[in-house]
């Protein structure tokens, strides 16, 4: 008999053995990429959001209840209901006007207040409305949006390295 069928073997083998290490080699790298371009479509769809709801509130005078008002008010101040890209999912977390999230100057609700100087009291959480998603939101003039995922950033925006931080809010 002849020994070449045995050298088939192992020849195919050794080949699968290549392609493995070869796909979990590029596989981090394949996934970082997809990752990347994830958050730069965030940046883009958060900044479409804060663009159409000051182009709202110049339009009609008042800033918009729900994201929902940008798409259906004629004429229409958003293209689309854009999803945040890091969950594929419509749940924006809205900034609603005078919250101390929707400061641009304070780093949110964990931000310490001047020293010598009282914070402004929050208002009361206003009534949950249902999304153009289908999950409840608040009620109130919205002035931005954020995501609602909390994951380190691949890259810092203004300072902010975790996604929930990227406030995209008018002006």
């Amino acid at each position: 008999r002849d020994a070449a069928p045995g050298f088939t073997m192992v020849a195919l083998v050794i080949g699968m053995l290549i392609l493995t290490i070869t796909i979990a080699a590029v596989g981090p790298a394949l996934g970082m990429i997809g990752r990347r371009e994830r958050e730069q479509e965030l940046l883009f769809r958060g900044k479409q959001y804060a663009r159409a709801i000051g182009l709202f509130q110049r339009r009609y005078g008042r800033y918009p209840n729900t994201l929902k008002e940008l798409y259906e008010n004629n004429p229409r101040t958003i293209r689309k209901l854009w999803k945040d890209p890091m969950c594929d999912c419509g749940d924006w977390y809205l900034l609603i006007l005078n919250s101390p999230d929707a400061n641009p100057l304070q780093g949110g609700p964990a931000a310490l207040a001047p020293p010598g100087r009282l914070r402004t009291p929050i208002p009361p959480t206003p009534t949950p409305l249902p999304s153009a998603f289908g999950t409840p939101q608040s009620a109130g003039p919205i002035v931005g949006v954020r995501s609602r995922v909390h994951k380190e950033a691949l890259t810092a925006w203004r300072g902010q390295t975790y996604y929930d931080q990227w406030r995209f809010i008018v002006g």
